[in-house]
């Protein structure tokens, strides 16, 4: 039986990790997959392959990337937050780290999560992010690279999940003291750049894309959306 606030991965057999889902909303942001005989139906019994219990509580949405599963979560009501890599085979849970120990988790919204923003995966890489409670990078063995921890109050917890761009990891901050938009240093940590966003509280996830004066990343706001150069 599984504890109240655990989660469930299920995988439906299909081709559905023949094609890498790296990030949020898959290789472009956009949530656009190029797969095709996916199952159109299914259930807690149909077209099931396996089911597998994840411990804590985490809104992330998985990162799939060289057979391997990784999410975010949050044990002891936010007090540990993890990343948690699957066998996208077998299911098989295979890592199972503390990112970060936290003495005091802070206040969510009761329809969001300590784990919310979803993991990215850039080949031996796996980019993890917790709001002001902490971002990291991790080997794909689990091992913690670096930490940092970006200031902010989001209120409701958060949301909006980090992007690449070439060597930059970038993150939209939505707090409700501030917001901005920020890039580290994708092999440090380091901070690189930081702009504020108007526009109030979005959670959203930055979008990076090529336009014809130049490569943008779009960061939505509650009432403006900044587009900048990265």
């Amino acid at each position: 039986m599984l504890r109240p606030g655990s989660l469930l991965l299920f995988c439906f057999t299909s081709a559905v990790f023949a094609e890498d889902w790296p990030q949020f909303r898959g290789p472009t942001g956009q949530g656009i997959s190029a797969e095709t005989g996916l199952a159109l139906t299914w259930s807690e019994k149909e077209s099931v392959r396996w089911k597998t219990a994840i411990p804590g509580r985490g809104w992330s949405s998985p990162a799939i990337a060289g057979g391997r599963i990784w999410l975010t979560t949050a044990t002891e009501s936010g007090r540990s937050l993890r990343a948690v890599s699957v066998d996208a085979e077998s299911g098989k849970i295979t890592r199972d780290v503390e990112v970060f120990r936290v003495a005091n988790p802070g206040a969510i919204h009761e329809k969001n999560s300590h784990a919310s923003p979803t993991a990215l995966i850039e080949g031996d890489r796996v980019y993890v992010h917790y709001g002001p409670q902490g971002t990291a990078c991790l080997t794909s063995d689990g091992a913690v690279v670096w930490q940092t921890r970006l200031a902010y109050a989001p209120g409701h917890g958060s949301g909006g999940s980090p992007v690449l761009y070439d060597d930059l990891l970038i993150v939209a901050c939505d707090g409700t003291d501030v917001q901005y938009v920020i890039a580290l240093d994708k092999t440090t940590g380091k901070q690189r750049w930081k702009r504020e966003r108007q526009g109030l509280m979005a959670f959203s996830t930055p979008l990076v894309f090529r336009a014809e004066g130049g490569d943008q990343v779009v960061s939505v706001g509650g009432r403006r959306t900044v587009a900048y150069e990265p």
